[in-house]
């Protein structure tokens, strides 16, 4: 098996617009092998409702004609698997195991999920971490039987969050303790620290299931690659072979397609040149 090139339906901003069965066709005319899907509205309309059914059997629909693979992003925009308030605790798992249940219909063997922030810097951050992996355990174990991996994606350098070093990465993996917990690399995200992505891949050989692709400067952005700094065929270089998906991600708030394309064709330029 090969890298499968993906891309993420959050690139679609125009999401008072978005047409989830239309933007996954779509993605297959222009060449995709995989979409991940955000499970959150707007993204995913009636996401944590039971209007859900209708958007997934829209998406079930939808893959059905098309050889597409899927992944499902969990919820994080307001929500925080570290939460410490004990309600929006058990909304945040309540709509995790909404994920699962969705991966195991729609056939995900990959759930990307954000290890969180610490709310306040009034509070501590080991509690906030502790909170995070209890969360994380009771996930993982849903599935520990099953084909469908939970993958802690590394977050941006900044001050609350969590996950955002390699030593941290490795703290969470080695405290969950489960086989099926792996690490969804965010290439833009771990352009933000002093490590960069090429040392994550070096660092975390053997528990990268996942890549996040896009490009930046060092700043909390995801552009277009070669709009950034980052050396993307030394990346792949280091973690060929990888038989998981390259999704791409960005924010592209109106005309997509060319973003979506020229992406693409890059990707396959640096898996042909590995490959070979």
């Amino acid at each position: 098996m090969e890298m499968k090139i993906g891309f993420s339906t959050a690139i679609l901003w125009d999401y008072e617009n978005l047409d989830i069965q239309n933007a996954i066709l779509r993605g297959s005319d222009l060449g995709f092998e995989a979409v991940e899907i955000h499970c959150e509205d707007p993204f995913f309309k009636g996401w944590g409702t039971g209007e859900a059914d209708s958007t997934v059997e829209k998406i079930e629909e939808s893959l059905a004609s098309t050889n597409m693979e899927i992944a499902l992003h969990a919820p994080y925009h307001d929500s925080n698997i570290a939460s410490l308030n004990k309600g929006i605790n058990g909304e945040v798992l309540r709509q995790l195991e909404q994920c699962v249940e969705t991966a195991r219909y729609l056939g995900s063997e990959i759930i990307v999920v954000h290890p969180g922030f610490v709310s306040s810097r009034k509070f501590k951050r080991d509690k906030s971490f502790r909170m995070m992996v209890s969360n994380l355990k009771k996930i993982a174990e849903l599935v520990r039987d099953e084909d469908i991996k939970i993958c802690v994606e590394n977050l941006a350098a900044k001050k609350k969050a969590i996950g955002i070093e390699i030593s941290e990465l490795k703290k969470i993996l080695e405290q969950v303790d489960e086989e099926n917990l792996k690490i969804t690399l965010d290439l833009a995200h771990a352009n933000t620290t002093g490590d960069g992505p090429v040392k994550f891949v070096q660092e975390l050989e053997g528990e990268i299931a996942h890549v996040h692709v896009s490009d930046n400067t060092g700043e909390d952005n995801h552009l277009s690659i070669g709009q950034g700094d980052i050396d993307f065929e030394g990346v792949f270089k280091e973690l060929m072979p990888f038989d998981g998906i390259a999704m791409l991600e960005g924010w592209i708030p109106r005309n997509e397609e060319p973003f979506l394309i020229y992406n693409r064709e890059e990707l396959e330029k640096i898996r042909n040149k590995l490959t070979r």
